[in-house]
């Protein structure tokens, strides 16, 4: 998605990839107007409720304005008809189950690969195509939905804000009173702990009263116990790839913290409720439901294939140099090689056709570091620029390159900067290409398939078809909930990546 930001070093600072921060990869800072980034909204891990809630009950709309804050958030609303069914007729029993049945709920597809859900006071649910990918049943999805519901109708929400205001108001006292900053923030900081210890006993409470709607409803209170379990080995896998690439991304266990003793709890807790197998999971209305439901990127983001980065309605593609692992996160596509020795950063903006691309280069510092060896060049036909920033730690090579009046800006940096490095840092440059039809064909976003197995199928010929994702079996196994090297059943429906 193209998005606005603000090119001033403040405004942008908050928002740069907490890695890339961490490393001293900077952002670009200058006077430049109506910037545009290349990156998905898909990658923030909270949303803050609005300020100054009061009390609603659940019965009332969410406004407009909070919904559409919401959708920006997370990439929009992800249309399909056949899954919003599903869930609509899941939240509605689940409803009438529940200890408020008089509560009002609608549920809204956000259109984001994280895997992440969220219930707003007003009674809004809202889950990512993200997470359904990891549901395998309609008591898993319930589960979620129930364990939000459960977040409106004890008021967590609520109760948390007001928790908040009083700190805030405590702390003022003290400072402004009594005069004793120090005491205030004291106040603050013991506060911030009695919320993070509240927070995660509500985690614990909406897991309890939800997992009873759960089995009230008819659903399968085993559905919980499953599904954080397929949470707990997807958090795991973003571990793995985080500890390799450059940070974990946001997901559930983000705001919705998924552990040990909350998955035991689950199966304590629904033991109660019989033994595993008494209630079907209805698996295949699901299944139906999910297939052909876009996985990972979607198309109007972009997409991130080995070292390459396509966009199809942009027209143009780029590939790092080897070593690099790509992100595409909210407002820019990310670079970093193992150990985050070296760095990039992708990004847009639009100028004046009058600004010289040499010009825009020294007029856009990094960190205030002088531009240096600036001179024009040319990228298969297209017009384009290069500078060169030194810093103390690390050096920057900065190339920007105009189609139209938009001008795209390729930031490497190096900790250890020589010659050699330089080359590469060009040679990668210079593959960035309007699309051709090739590439036109690859910038295609990938889907769930849902197939059914034969004799001779194993895990590793049904994820043969993700066209190139990482670690393609491993997921197959996540997505289907079953142990890695577990034995594939022959007649069985399962979930594949298509591309």
């Amino acid at each position: 998605m193209i998005a606005k930001l603000c090119l001033n070093l403040k405004c942008v600072r908050h928002a740069m990839w907490r890695v890339a921060a961490v490393a001293g990869i900077a952002m670009l800072a200058g006077c430049a107007s109506e910037v545009l980034v290349v990156g998905p909204q898909t990658d923030r891990a909270t949303v803050a409720l609005p300020s100054g809630a009061p009390r609603i009950s659940g019965a009332e709309r969410i406004t407009a304005s909070e919904h559409q804050r919401m959708l920006a958030a997370f990439g929009g609303e992800y249309r399909a008809p056949q899954i919003q069914q599903v869930l609509n007729g899941i939240v509605e029993r689940l409803r009438m189950a529940s200890d408020v049945p008089g509560t009002a709920f609608r549920v809204t597809i956000l259109n984001s690969a994280s895997a992440n859900a969220f219930a707003l006071p007003s009674g809004h649910l809202y889950v990512t195509r993200g997470l359904l990918a990891l549901t395998n049943d309609t008591s898993e999805v319930a589960s979620v939905l129930a364990h939000e519901m459960a977040h409106v109708t004890s008021r967590h929400a609520i109760e948390r804000q007001e928790l908040e205001s009083r700190s805030v108001l405590v702390s003022r006292v003290r400072a402004e009173i009594l005069n004793n900053p120090g005491a205030a923030q004291l106040v603050r900081d013991q506060a911030q702990v009695a919320i993070a210890s509240f927070s995660r006993q509500q985690e614990l409470d909406a897991d309890q009263t939800g997992m009873r709607t759960l089995a009230k409803a008819g659903f399968d209170p085993y559905g919980a116990y499953r599904f954080l379990n397929s949470l707990a080995r997807n958090s795991a896998l973003l571990d793995r790839l985080a500890a390799e690439q450059r940070g974990s991304k946001p997901d559930f266990n983000a705001t919705h913290p998924s552990n040990p003793e909350r998955i035991q709890q689950a199966l304590l807790t629904a033991r109660q409720f019989g033994e595993p197998g008494l209630v079907s999971g209805d698996r295949g209305r699901l299944f139906n439901a999910l297939n052909g439901m876009i996985y990972g990127e979607d198309a109007a983001e972009g997409f991130i294939r080995g070292r390459t980065f396509l966009h199809s309605r942009l027209g143009i593609a780029f590939s790092a140099p080897e070593g690099f692992i790509l992100e595409n996160t909210t407002n820019a596509v990310l670079g970093m090689t193992p150990g985050a020795t070296e760095a990039l950063r992708f990004d847009s903006a639009k100028i004046a056709p009058e600004t010289e691309l040499t010009s825009f280069l020294t007029d856009n510092k990094i960190e205030g570091l002088q531009m240096a060896e600036v001179r024009a060049l040319d990228v298969n036909g297209l017009p384009a620029a290069t500078g060169l920033a030194r810093g103390a730690d690390w050096t920057f090579r900065i190339f920007a390159v105009r189609i139209g009046q938009q001008v795209y800006r390729l930031i490497y940096a190096a900790r250890a900067f020589d010659a050699a490095t330089d080359q590469r840092f060009l040679d990668s440059f210079r593959t960035f290409r309007r699309l051709t039809p090739q590439d036109a064909a690859r910038a295609r976003p990938l889907r769930l398939a849902v197939v059914v197995a034969r004799s001779v199928d194993t895990a590793d010929t049904l994820s043969a078809r993700a066209g190139g994702l990482d670690r393609a079996t491993e997921r197959f196994y996540l997505l289907n909930g079953i142990e890695p090297g577990a034995a594939i059943q022959s007649g069985q429906s399962y979930k594949t990546i298509a591309d």
